[in-house]
């Protein structure tokens, strides 16, 4: 009898203790399952702040694209102007007159030069080099129309016309390059996104792997 009874309450005391461990693995797998959605959520905002700064980064850089198109049209615009009025003061002024004007917008566009130069060189910035390097030649062609006419018997207004021509083109070829730089760009940060979302998915994949991987040792 005594043994029939240590036996029964042994017994008791197995069940109560594969209840407990099952009660515990329950818990644990609770747990797992409460943290992995919780990494998932984290993840997910993650994924939304990084969506959320892409689009931040995308229209800034297509505003500065914009604004840099812009300012090559007035430049190209005020050239063609500076050109006209060149023209214009060679047919109604006398040639010293002209020479003197065309000595001051030089030296104006030198000193604008100077000004880019120094700017590129405290800020460290490639535009403001560019500036400069687009100034100084403008300076050194103004101050070489008169001679490079009387060497070389050009006509004036063909001459004039011609250069206003090649500013333009450039300037049109340089707002060309800078929209496609910006394009190139803003299709980058898009194609970023998927890369995110394909770096992410094998790590929520591989925690659920290992989450029925434990219940299956568990439960044998």
């Amino acid at each position: 009898m005594k043994n029939k009874k240590n036996k029964k309450q042994y017994k008791k005391l197995q069940e109560e203790q594969i209840n407990k461990e099952n009660r515990q693995v329950e818990e644990q797998a609770d747990t797992k399952d409460n943290n992995s959605v919780k990494k998932e959520s984290i993840m997910q905002e993650k994924k939304n702040k990084q969506n959320i700064d892409n689009t931040k980064k995308n229209s800034e850089e297509i505003k500065n694209a914009t604004k840099q198109i812009f300012k090559q049209i007035i430049i190209a615009i005020s050239i063609m102007l500076y050109f006209i009025i060149i023209n214009y003061a060679y047919e109604h002024m006398k040639t010293d007159r002209l020479i003197n004007d065309i000595k001051i917008f030089s030296g104006a566009f030198l000193v604008l030069g100077i000004y880019f130069l120094e700017k590129a060189y405290k800020n460290e910035k490639l535009n403001s080099l560019i500036y400069s390097i687009e100034s100084f030649v403008l300076s050194a062609h103004s101050l070489s129309i008169l001679y490079v006419i009387t060497r070389f018997n050009f006509d004036f207004r063909l001459y004039l016309l011609t250069s206003s021509y090649i500013f333009s083109i450039y300037y049109i070829l340089k707002s060309i390059i800078i929209y496609t730089k910006g394009e190139r760009q803003y299709l980058k940060s898009l194609s970023d996104i998927p890369e995110i979302v394909k770096k992410e998915k094998p790590v929520v994949k591989k925690a659920t792997k290992k989450r029925n991987n434990k219940n299956g040792k568990e439960k044998c």
